[in-house]
């Protein structure tokens, strides 16, 4: 009788074993972009289904702005700076702004050929969300330390408020002209008065890197030992949907994510990481696609398709 119970259990393991392994499926479509510039691209961002952007560079040697018109089959560059560029955003009002390493912060208006520098320091700028073009939050940090928030405003070259802190950070999202969240090396920040000041939130034990919400109410944040946080409350509490290996360590080596809706996201990271969630982030499906020697940086997704930045000049355009 110990033996038949012994067996079923077993035999029950296994079962257990194979519905939660995830098998690697391919996307529907995925092809990696010639790009005319081999520097790291760092960022993309898309306005509709045709037209985005990008931003490249190399740390202290030049750094680029790029676009496309063809829904990212191909790129054109169209300004050049003397540093590194992180990220690229849009406004709802079609302006753009980029923000990269020696104080870069540019802008983009509608229409216009070319980008131009609003305002330059000497700290690393890693993220920036403009809710328009007179209201900003800044985050910088330099390696792992010397982490600040600047709030701009109701200018773009007036700083209204600087915070520091002892940790880097890495990236920001608001979720409207008051609510919105900073994350970095240890740290997960909410603000609810703009970017004028900021509390620390209870999440910890990561380096996070990645923040993103696809409705008010609904956001995620991923580390880079493997952490997934997820609210559903705007913010005012998280919940742990993956538990990463400690500040230092490596479990899984995220570097972003982005939900196309509040269900559908994809995490990008190193060595070729690929995943994409359809309930939300509770199960993750590994994707086939991208080559084991590419180190993403970024991904952004509209509906039905998407597109991942990487290192050493690749971009990877993608459909779902």
């Amino acid at each position: 009788m110990e033996t038949v119970s012994a067996l079923w259990g077993m035999l029950f393991l296994a079962v257990v074993a194979v519905s939660c392994r995830k098998e690697a499926l391919s996307p529907r479509a995925l092809e990696e972009i010639q790009m005319p510039v081999s520097e790291d691209i760092t960022s993309v961002w898309f306005v509709d289904s045709l037209r985005g952007f990008a931003t490249a560079g190399a740390a202290w040697v030049r750094g680029h702005l790029l676009s496309t018109e063809d829904g990212g089959r191909t790129w054109r560059l169209d300004t050049t700076v003397v540093n590194r560029l992180e990220r690229v955003r849009f406004d709802s009002f079609g302006v753009g702004y980029a923000v990269g390493l020696h104080g870069l912060a540019l802008i983009r208006w509608p229409s216009a050929p070319h980008w131009y520098t609003f305002r330059t320091d000497y700290n690393w700028h890693r993220s920036a969300f403009f809710w328009s073009y007179r209201h900003a939050v800044l985050v910088s940090g330099d390696g792992f330390q010397g982490g600040l928030v600047r709030k701009l405003g109701p200018e773009v070259w007036y700083v209204d408020t600087i915070h520091a802190f002892a940790n880097s950070l890495y990236d920001v999202w608001m979720t409207d002209s008051l609510v919105g969240f900073a994350v970095g090396l240890g740290w997960v920040l909410r603000t609810e008065d703009g970017g004028r000041s900021w509390h620390r939130q209870l999440p910890r034990g990561d380096s996070f890197c990645s923040v993103h919400f696809p409705s008010p109410q609904v956001g995620y944040i991923c580390g880079r030992s493997g952490t997934l946080l997820k609210t559903t409350d705007g913010g005012r509490s998280w919940q742990t949907l993956r538990q990463g290996a400690s500040t230092g360590q490596r479990h899984q080596p995220f570097r972003a994510l982005w939900f196309a809706s509040e269900q559908r996201g994809f995490l990008v990271g190193d060595g070729g990481l690929f995943w994409r969630t359809d309930d939300g982030g509770h199960s993750w499906i590994p994707l086939r696609g991208l080559p084991a020697n590419a180190y993403p940086t970024n991904v952004f997704a509209l509906p039905n398709i998407g597109w991942i930045s990487a290192d050493a000049g690749r971009v990877y355009r993608f459909e779902y």
